[in-house]
């Protein structure tokens, strides 16, 4: 079935700065653009989540986060949905190659509205275990 990308999930934000968690110290990871940031004793979601980077150097770039994580506020949280997995959604966002869609000269930035109608094929949740377990297999 055809979806838009809006139809699979929720478009969060983070306003944490990477010098806010310098000091901080924790059992809970943060993201960034290149990778873990540190560990901070709080997160900001309770379950799997895409996280894209949408200011900076290497906007558009996705990684697949675990549950009780957060980003940093350079990055977005696209949150599935129950009709998609998690992984899924990573593989999905991925292929889209959400950088085309940057705007601005000194410092680029993509934003959800643009690219939240980006079409796709949703399959079942079986379907997706599958092409999850096949894709898992080619890294």
């Amino acid at each position: 079935m055809r979806v838009k990308l809006e139809d699979v999930c929720e478009r969060g934000s983070s306003n944490i700065k990477q010098s806010d968690i310098i000091k901080m110290s924790g059992n809970y990871p943060i993201y960034g653009a290149s990778g873990l940031a540190g560990k901070v004793n709080f997160y900001h979601q309770e379950q799997p989540y895409v996280a894209v980077v949408k200011d900076g150097a290497g906007i558009g770039r996705t990684t697949l986060n675990p549950a009780k994580s957060s980003v940093i506020g350079t990055m977005q949280y696209l949150i599935p949905k129950k009709n998609v997995l998690p992984e899924y959604l990573f593989y999905v966002v991925s292929y889209m190659h959400l950088e085309k869609y940057y705007t601005g000269a000194t410092i680029p930035h993509i934003y959800f509205k643009d690219y939240k109608n980006k079409e796709f094929n949703l399959d079942n949740i079986e379907k997706q275990l599958e092409i999850i377990d096949v894709l898992g297999r080619c890294k």
